[in-house]
């Protein structure tokens, strides 16, 4: 399709290939087009030209920057659409605005982008490929990557695009005026035709990334709304009640009355709880609504998302980042509350130490959402480019405590921008909903203070201020998957706290396993201590832990005297030089639980090892499961071990064990036994053995001996 073209010149005074760019644009063989040169200084040459050719016109204004005359030719252009030619650049032969019109027809574009064909050292350098579609909302990604998205040299854009956009746009950068552009384009399109050359030799240089704290460029018009609201006094109503949101599906069910919990025990106003969630099985919904039963200022609400925005959400891939579907419920909350101003989002593997009530009266200062920082870092070697443009320009912020203005959400309809920006930018989100929340909310957040979402990173002389501690990335309290001589000793402390609340709120719920296990633990000497941590951060949930001090050091009393002040069911028995040892032994196993477990210094247990033990028990019907060892030598920081294929064998009627340690053996078993010698490690698990009918062993790295 024909249509007119303007094909706009600036020139600043000092182009040296001017007459060159201008000769190359009039020889072009399209039929209907004009050429506007708006220069700051007068060229004899080119008036010339103008006498010469109807096509072409010729401005002279005074202006100091560049982007003022472009604004200038942009009300001079006639045409319905532009192309922009730079002065030392040029098109490379008579039919090149031909065919880049051709590609802008055939493709419906509004807005065309080329690949440069660049000149130099006598030669030209091109890509080629296949003409592309770019989405909208991936516009500010290809700028991060690709020079082209910056420069409107070789740009063919609609005319009435540039009438839709602010003025004060309009003479900023040529990357950001393009930034702003396709936001109101509807097909954009980059082109591998090569028929504008870039000269490298003429002087030019092509643009670095408008980047940084005064950078103009950004993923959405969020900033945009958030500018007006500062200008016009914009706040948000603040309700006297507080509302949270926890989005959650079956695998985080049972976390969720541990972090209710402690909601409960610190925050002085009333709370309702709305958990979001797509499919939980009825066992799961009864269990989350019985939890009104237990709490005095938190009412729970279940909210299920409805099936046309679940259909919409699952249109976004996750599936390079690992994170479920319901990481990105938190978009759609305005939708989903309609009646709510304002919530607090938390993660579920969250724990709320102060009063909500101070972080729900925030002002956002018009802010769509408040945040604190995240732990990634500018340096890090995994930071993508994207993430690093927004450490330059503002913070990387971490999504999982999240104070969001759901009235704004409402009147910009972000719910349904988020998404769409989510489905067609994910590919570039490397940590998920957190780098889309990021990306598209850059320039729009009220940061918070650390306490109120406070990792492992940041713990460090802020111990006593936390509010909320999150236990993001792999390591949960209720699934450590690293041993706890890896762990700082403050890291630890907020997981033996974590325990105390899920302590308390299973006693108050009566909501523990039928089974329980009892964990002994022999410590003979201090420096090895963290074995009894390691058995009091285990995942099952229905354990006590029975201490055996034999150390003679006055420490380990000290240290278990700590620890009871966040295990309720922590035991402590000293064992002098005076004392029978087995007669201590044979009490405690005598007032045990149903399974006893058996550990000593310098081992130390993985969170999950009772939990996966136990299941194999109860499965297999065993009377023993054993777990194997390894070796990890503290001072060269090395593992020793037999290769392990993680599988599970029935040696029943074939075992010799050295000793009970690693294992776990019915109380029955010794029951039937009496008595036993725990002096005499051959004859006591010899006798042991000879009631049990099922040993299982795990052939896993359950248990790990520590030394130096």
């Amino acid at each position: 399709m024909e249509g007119k073209i303007s094909v706009i010149v600036l020139a600043h005074g000092d182009e040296k290939e001017l007459t060159r760019c201008v000769n190359r644009i009039l020889n072009q063989n399209y039929k209907d087009y004009e050429l506007i040169v708006v220069s700051t200084q007068k060229n004899s040459e080119l008036e010339e030209k103008v006498n010469s050719n109807d096509r072409m016109t010729l401005y002279i204004k005074d202006a100091d920057k560049l982007e003022d005359l472009r604004a200038y030719a942009l009300e001079k252009a006639t045409g319905d659409r532009i192309l922009f030619v730079e002065p030392n650049d040029f098109l490379i032969d008579e039919g090149s605005i031909t065919t880049l019109n051709e590609v802008y027809t055939q493709k419906n574009a509004d807005l065309l982008l080329n690949s440069f064909m660049t000149f130099k050292d006598g030669k030209f350098y091109f890509i080629g490929g296949e003409d592309e579609h770019i989405l909208g909302n991936a516009f500010l990604f290809r700028q991060i990557e690709n020079v082209e998205f910056r420069k409107l040299g070789g740009s063919l854009i609609k005319k009435s695009l540039f009438d839709e956009i602010d003025n004060d746009d309009l003479v900023k950068s040529d990357q950001v005026l393009l930034n702003r552009v396709s936001r109101k384009a509807k097909n954009i399109i980059f082109s591998y035709q090569n028929k504008y050359v870039y000269d490298e030799v003429a002087g030019n240089k092509l643009p670095e990334l408008d980047k940084g704290k005064e950078s103009g460029l950004y993923f959405s018009d969020a900033f945009k709304v958030v500018e007006q609201n500062k200008k016009n006094g914009y706040t948000n109503k603040i309700p006297e009640k507080i509302s949270i949101a926890l989005c959650t599906d079956e695998n985080l069910v049972k976390h969720i009355g541990t972090l209710l919990y402690s909601v409960d025990e610190n925050t002085s106003s009333f709370v309702d709880a709305y958990i979001i969630y797509d499919n939980l099985s009825e066992k799961s919904l009864k269990k989350l609504t019985t939890l009104n039963d237990i709490f005095s200022t938190v009412k729970v609400q279940m909210v299920r998302v409805p099936d046309k925005q679940q259909e919409k959400i699952n249109k976004i891939s996750l599936e390079n980042n690992g994170l479920p579907v319901t990481s990105c419920y938190r978009f759609i909350l305005a939708d989903l509350l309609p009646s709510l101003d304002r919530i607090i989002y938390l993660d579920i593997d969250t724990l709320v130490l102060g009063d909500l009530t101070e972080l729900w009266r925030i002002n956002l200062e018009g802010n769509f959402i408040g945040a604190t920082k995240d732990i990634l870092l500018y340096s890090d070697m995994n930071a993508s480019q994207s993430q690093r443009f927004i450490f330059e320009k503002e913070m990387y912020f971490n999504s999982g405590i999240l104070l969001i203005d759901l009235n704004l959400f409402r009147e910009y309809k972000i719910s349904n921008k988020l998404i769409d920006f989510a489905i067609n930018t994910v590919s570039y989100c490397r940590y998920g909903d957190q780098d889309i929340l990021n990306y598209y909310f850059s320039g729009t957040l009220k940061l918070l203070d650390v306490i109120w979402n406070c990792g492992r990173k940041f713990m460090d002389g802020i111990e006593d201020k936390i509010k909320i501690v999150h236990f993001y990335g792999l390591e949960k309290p209720w699934n450590n998957i690293e041993y706890s001589f890896y762990a700082r000793e403050n890291i630890i402390n907020m997981e033996h706290i974590y325990k105390l609340y899920q302590y308390r709120f299973l006693q108050k719920s009566k909501n523990v396993e039928d089974n329980k296990v009892t964990i002994v633990v022999k410590l003979d000497t201090f420096k090895y201590s963290k074995t009894l941590e390691s058995a009091l951060l285990q995942s099952y949930r229905n354990i006590e832990v029975k201490v055996i001090d034999v150390s003679q050091d006055d420490r380990v009393k000290a240290k278990v005297r700590k620890l009871q002040l966040y295990y309720p069911n922590l035991n402590y028995y000293e064992v002098t030089l005076n004392d029978d040892f087995s007669r201590v032994m044979n009490f405690i196993i005598k007032n045990s639980g149903e399974h006893v477990f058996f550990v000593e210094t310098p081992y130390i247990l993985l969170s999950k090892t009772i939990d996966d033990l136990m299941n194999i028990t109860l499965e297999n019907q065993a009377d023993i499961t054993v777990v194997e060892d390894k070796t990890y030598k503290l001072s060269q920081s090395m593992y020793y071990f037999a290769m392990k294929n993680d599988q599970l064998e029935d040696i029943s009627r074939q075992s010799k064990l050295n000793s009970l340690n690693g294992c776990l053996i019915k109380k029955e078993i010794f029951d039937a036994v009496g008595a036993l010698n725990f002096e005499d490690n051959e004859s006591l698990t010899a006798v042991i053995l000879e009631k049990a009918d099922k040993v299982m062993v795990k052939h896993s790295d359950y248990l790990v001996k520590v030394v130096e």
